[in-house]
């Protein structure tokens, strides 16, 4: 059976639109306003910690000057249904043992349960459920009361106290306001064991304030992704080749390190595809540095490509990572990549040279100069490097294009043509070794890599449904091949975490580990759905080509663009050094998890700013 994703309903209203609608309620205007003078926003969705002897909190509704003190909290009249102005089609229902929501106007149409014991494991509070300062939890979730278990009845929550909805003046943020029964109190269960003075039992109701937005963004699938996670794995948009610009290189020399003079954003550039940022826009001192490294970190989450020009290249042969003995001899190469992430260590080091060297001296085919097939790096590894940093040093041959492939768009046109090859890439093992030099890697890895529901980079396709189920793969060969019959309403292409291909790496198939190689009908549909896979990464629809510049630097996503380069003319001059050295690359990896941290940060600081202006 094929995997169907299908997207949840997109909401019609950001959720910052909380917080705009209560500070135009604390500032007497009328929530339909879209007042000039904003409030502080929610951050783009992060929950705030909150300190409980510090919050001023009044129940709604109610109106104030902006300068004024708060009223007094006024005693409110307990009832089964919650509502807020600030959400005018808002409903929370209280139960016995959850609350539920519904909020058309963020596409939860339907109730939505939140259960007690949920509620009170996300608690925000500072000081009794998250350390202050690290802002990490106190207790694990098993420490909580289950409102299903023998001894808790009618639930977590204090009867004689019910919720409330109530806002935050200084943070203009809606809150549910919760008071547990102090009998369900949460105690960290390791510490009770093994902690000299076990710690003791509170005797106190615990009250819990939690923003309106975790509560909305965990009723809704896609909330949750688009606002709260911020789902990188969701963000690419697979391209054709002429998706992509051609752009110019630069015939002048790059700038020396204490060269460098801080320049302005080229919006331009740096917006387009593939994005492409000066590195005197990123160094700290330039006026639009934090809009360039989120342009950059950007187009390299959604595109999978980006690059970095007028990169200084007179620190060529350190391979070492920056320290304050050494900053001035550092490669710019590992200060762009620390912009982004933390460099991932393999064996060739931190950081590592791609040379140009006669075939008798080299240890490695990079290292010459013939053509280099299309392939993706170290996926003899069980966690290959997800970005690749190359960085032009010298490029003084003739040939040496870099060739780059949008994998991604390739399983699109083989989802929407072959359905049934495209199922065989997603489950049938391919092994990859490496042995040499003492070291012996293997790791196998289907060629389409689909995250497993529990993942954190499940979620719908990033893919629009196909256009047609009956047009023919085009290839360079002469001949087309036919899609097999798909029944039924086209589906998008489910979601990809990674594609992995790398033919000069590759051992011979794991005939015995996988019930569908056993079988040689399937094994020989699936050596024609892989014929498939590499006949169109040499389609020319596909294909972005470069002649990377001195001081040009490519930033890939190699667990998703395969990159190749041409052969080009080597002469092995005479001399030592550097200086018989004609084509020359420094490169380092970055791991995924580093390049998705700074997206989120960069994202959710630019929507807080966007809001705020």
């Amino acid at each position: 059976m094929i995997r169907r994703s299908l997207a949840a309903a997109r909401p019609s209203l950001p959720l910052c639109s909380i917080s705009r609608a209560a500070g135009s309620i604390v500032s007497a205007r009328s929530a339909h306003s879209g007042a000039s003078q904003s409030p502080k926003q929610l951050a783009a969705l992060a929950p705030k910690r909150s300190q409980t002897t510090s919050r001023k909190a009044s129940t709604l509704p109610y109106t104030h000057s902006p300068t004024a003190p708060p009223p007094p909290p006024t005693a409110s009249t307990p009832s089964s249904v919650l509502t807020h102005p600030a959400i005018p089609d808002l409903k929370i229902t209280l139960g016995s043992t959850s609350i539920s929501i519904v909020s058309p106007s963020y596409g939860i149409s339907k109730p939505f349960e939140l259960d007690h014991t949920w509620l009170r494991d996300s608690c925000q509070e500072v000081g009794s459920s998250l350390q202050e300062g690290t802002g990490q939890k106190l207790w694990e979730t098993s420490d909580v009361p289950i409102v299903s278990q023998k001894g808790v009845k009618g639930g977590l929550l204090d009867e004689n106290k019910p919720p409330t909805l109530t806002t935050d003046y200084a943070a203009s943020d809606v809150v549910l306001e919760l008071t547990y029964r102090a009998e369900h109190h949460v105690q960290n269960a390791f510490s009770v064991t093994f902690s000299p003075v076990p710690p003791k039992s509170p005797t106190t109701p615990h009250v819990s304030r939690l923003p309106l937005s975790l509560l909305l963004s965990h009723a809704s699938a896609s909330l949750y992704r688009e606002e709260y996670h911020l789902d990188p794995a969701g963000a690419p948009k697979p391209w054709l080749g002429s998706d992509l610009t051609s752009f110019p290189g630069t015939m002048l020399r790059p700038p020396r390190s204490d060269e460098v003079q801080p320049a302005p954003l080229d919006t331009g550039a740096a917006f387009a595809r593939p994005s492409r940022v000066q590195w005197a826009s990123l160094v700290d001192s330039a006026a639009d540095h934090t809009e360039a490294r989120w342009a950059l970190a950007k187009g390299l989450v959604e595109d999978g490509i980006a690059f970095v020009t007028g990169l200084p290249t007179n620190n060529k042969t350190s391979c070492e990572l920056p320290t304050p003995s050494n900053a001035s001899s550092t490669p710019h190469l590992a200060y762009l990549a620390h912009l982004l992430g933390e460099i991932r260590h393999t064996f060739y080091g931190p950081l590592w040279d791609v040379r140009s060297l006669p075939s008798s001296k080299s240890k490695n085919i990079a290292y010459t100069n013939v053509d280099l097939g299309f392939h993706m790096d170290l996926l003899y590894f069980q966690n290959p490097p997800r970005f690749q940093f190359l960085h032009m040093l010298r490029n003084e041959v003739k040939g040496g294009q870099s060739v780059f492939v949008d994998s991604f768009k390739i399983a699109e046109r083989i989802w929407e043509e072959d359905k049934e090859a495209w199922e065989l890439l997603s489950k049938v093992p391919i092994s990859y070794h490496y042995q040499n030099d003492g070291r012996h890697y293997r790791y196998s890895h289907p060629v389409f890599e689909v995250p497993s529901e529990s993942s954190g980079h499940a979620g719908p396709s990033f893919s629009a449904p196909p256009v047609s189920s009956t047009s023919t793969i085009s290839t360079p060969a002469t001949a087309s091949i036919p899609s097999s019959s798909n029944a039924g309403i086209p589906a998008a292409m489910p979601r990809l975490t990674a594609v992995n291909y790398s033919p000069p790496f590759q051992s011979p198939l794991p005939l015995p580990s996988h019930p569908l190689l056993a079988d040689m009908v399937t094994r020989n549909k699936f050596y024609q759905a892989l014929a498939l896979f590499s006949r169109l990464t040499l389609s020319p629809e596909f294909r972005y080509q470069r002649q990377l510049a001195e001081g040009e630097c490519v930033l890939f996503d190699n667990r998703r663009v395969l990159h190749s380069r041409l052969g080009f003319e080597f002469t092995d001059t005479e001399g030592e050094g550097e200086d018989k050295i004609k084509r020359w690359l420094k490169g380092c990896y970055v791991d995924g998890d580093a390049i998705w941290s700074s997206y989120r940060v960069l994202k959710r600081g630019r929507k807080g700013q966007e809001e705020e202006s």
